[in-house]
């Protein structure tokens, strides 16, 4: 997976880049590719800035978790069918993309402007949240017997549900420059609940499974 913005991108807009995350994350992007731009902007503002307070900034930071721990299931994933160097590729794929889902959420919990309507505020007591996460856990706890078979069936399953919504809707509450500048990134690449199962598609029919 390609980066959301990447040194490329940075290249192409410096004076975007420069004007939203200073000289310094854009600079280091340029330099090294250890770390994305996000990764350190994201870095940036744990270390100098103030996260969101209240229900508001435990929502994001609970989203971010989610995602987290989607990425760490794909890691594992990867791991589990190693033997097979394309089905691994694919959840590593999916893990790096999740991961960076995780530090959108991240970013949006620092410096951020919301919307005069925000209605979307997910809690750890809401009932939803505890069933996806203990959907997460349970699928975690499984993924040294899986099959290949149950793994892209749950992976279809997985991106097509509440995981992604809760996203896409913590992310269209946020209004500030930084926010959407990976927004309007994340829009030019299809989302997971379309592009998922048409890759599994794809992977199942390059190994010969349809």
């Amino acid at each position: 997976m390609s980066r959301l913005i990447d040194r490329s991108y940075c290249l192409k807009h410096p004076a975007e880049v420069v004007r939203f995350f200073g000289l310094a994350a854009s600079l280091g992007t340029l330099v090294s590719d250890k770390k994305s731009l996000l990764e350190r902007v994201v870095d940036h503002y744990e270390a100098h800035g103030f996260a969101f307070p209240g229900d508001v900034g435990r929502a994001y930071r609970l989203a971010a978790l989610i995602e987290y721990r989607v990425a760490q299931i794909y890691g594992r994933l990867a791991e589990r069918f190693a033997a097979q160097p394309e089905v691994a590729a694919f959840f590593r794929d999916l893990q790096e993309e999740e991961r960076e889902h995780g530090e959108v959420m991240q970013l949006c919990r620092f410096g951020v402007v919301l919307h005069p309507r925000l209605q979307f505020i997910p809690s750890i007591r809401d009932p939803e949240i505890r069933a996806i996460l203990t959907r997460l856990r349970e699928l975690r706890g499984r993924i040294d017997t899986i099959s290949l078979e149950e793994a892209l069936a749950t992976t279809v399953a997985l991106e097509q549900s509440e995981v992604n919504s809760i996203f896409d809707r913590l992310l269209k509450q946020v209004d500030a420059g930084e926010v959407r500048l990976f927004q309007g990134r994340l829009s030019e690449v299809e989302g997971h609940a379309e592009s998922v199962p048409r890759r599994v598609v794809a992977l199942r029919q390059r190994l010969g499974l349809e």
